[in-house]
């Protein structure tokens, strides 16, 4: 499972953006560690696969482009739950049954708490390269 987000810059009165890019390339690997560290603290442990499957690596396509990934198959279901079995009604409705697993939220919930140092970082950048 990976979880992606992108962002928008209004380049208007940027300088040089390849050279503010090359800048930002550092901030971007140091969050993208955080977040894999973060996730892999807070994934949930049985045997120990997903919390070590927990990956983050820089894309092929720019060194700003990080990708925060687990490498097991049940781990969309450790994030966003699941349910094992389904139940129906006498009226023919679905209804889980109790089995339902909540979601952990272990990758979401680590984006999260770095997001704001991120962009603190990512303003302070483009702020010291005099780019506002």
């Amino acid at each position: 499972m990976t979880l992606s987000f992108k962002m928008k810059f209004d380049t208007k009165g940027i300088k040089d953006l390849q050279q503010l890019e090359k800048k930002l390339q550092p901030v971007v690997a140091k969050h993208a560690l955080a977040i894999q560290a973060e996730a892999a603290k807070n994934a949930p442990v049985d045997t120990g696969a997903l919390k070590n499957s927990i990956i983050a690596e820089k894309s092929e396509k720019t060194d700003s482009n990080w990708v925060i990934s687990d490498g097991v198959e049940y781990g969309v279901y450790q994030e966003l739950g699941h349910g094992i079995g389904v139940q129906y009604d006498s009226g023919g409705g679905v209804v889980f049954a109790s089995s339902f697993a909540g979601a952990k939220h272990f990758l979401g919930n680590a984006c999260e708490k770095q997001a704001d140092k991120f962009f603190d970082d990512v303003k302070k950048v483009i702020d010291e390269s005099g780019n506002k």
